[in-house]
Parts: C-alpha cells; sequence; structure tokens
C-alpha cells in the first residue's frame, strides 16, 4: 500500500501519506490514521487570547467521516502533541472566523498534553568558532606612534 511521495503539484510532500487525507480548498492539511485525525501544527497555529488551537471545521466533519474519533496535532517548534476527541472540540470549541474559514477554536485546557516521543530540546548553546581572516597589512611595517590626518586638516 506504498502511496507517492508526490504531491500533484509535482513536488515531493514534506511528510508520506499513510492513511486518508484530509483536504481543505484542494489543500492536504492532513490525514487521518484510525481512530486519529493527525496533523502538524507551528506556534503560528495556535491562538494567544485566549490560549486555544483552532481548526477548520470542514477538516473536522471530513476527518470524522474518514473514520477519526481524535484529533492529535504535534507542534514541530515545541514537539508538544495535544490530544482531544472531534466530539469534544465541537461541544466545547467557540465558532470563529478570522479570514481562514469557519473554524472551531478549544481552549488548550482541554487538550491533553504530552511532549512527542523523540523530540529533544535544544539545551546546548552552539559551538562558537574564532573568526579566521588574513590581514592585507604589509609584513614588517612598524608604527612610528604619529597619525597622518586623513583629510590634511590642521596641524
Amino acid at each position: 500500500m506504498d502511496k507517492p511521495n508526490i504531491a500533484r503539484n509535482g513536488r515531493k510532500r514534506k511528510h508520506e501519506i499513510l492513511g486518508t487525507p484530509i483536504r481543505v480548498s484542494g489543500r492536504i492539511v492532513g490525514q487521518v490514521i484510525p481512530p486519529n485525525y493527525v496533523k502538524d501544527i507551528t506556534n503560528r497555529h495556535m491562538l494567544t487570547t485566549p490560549p486555544a488551537i483552532a481548526n477548520d471545521i470542514q477538516a473536522l466533519t471530513d476527518a470524522e467521516r474518514a473514520g477519526a474519533i481524535y484529533c492529535v496535532f504535534t507542534n514541530i517548534n515545541t514537539g508538544i502533541v495535544y490530544t482531544a476527541s472531534i466530539a469534544e472540540i465541537f461541544e466545547r470549541g467557540r465558532h470563529v472566523n478570522f479570514g481562514y474559514g469557519d473554524q472551531y477554536a478549544l481552549g488548550l485546557g482541554h487538550w491533553t498534553q504530552s511532549q512527542a516521543p523523540g523530540y529533544a530540546t535544544p539545551t546546548e548553546e552552539p559551538e562558537v568558532k574564532p573568526l579566521k581572516y588574513k590581514s592585507r597589512v604589509t609584513k614588517g611595517a612598524v608604527f612610528n606612534g604619529v597619525q597622518l590626518p586623513l583629510f590634511g586638516g590642521r596641524r
């Protein structure tokens, strides 16, 4: 059951599609691997006031039709996995529309949060290497302590 890893536009996909793809306006936004609707999100997908995660209503209903019971969203910036049931999103979520279509936003307090397996938090500072450069100064030149005026100014 190998599915091609090439999108319709001929480019390589970011992730291999293992389940049923969920599309919104022709774009693949996630996939259903029963019983989960799986999606990768970034920090910019999260609402700040109030803290919540919003998802397209069409995507939720399509995922539910494809056999999903839970939404499992992985924040690729922090490695946190957010899990909630689709029924809870419809019951407790708020209807919002910020110009990206009709969405339901569920507050972060209603999501189960866990750390993604294999995600390493950046704890070490990157090693800083000394700058290597070549000087263009003539070898053997000695500074005599007198600096010449730049524009022939006063003496």
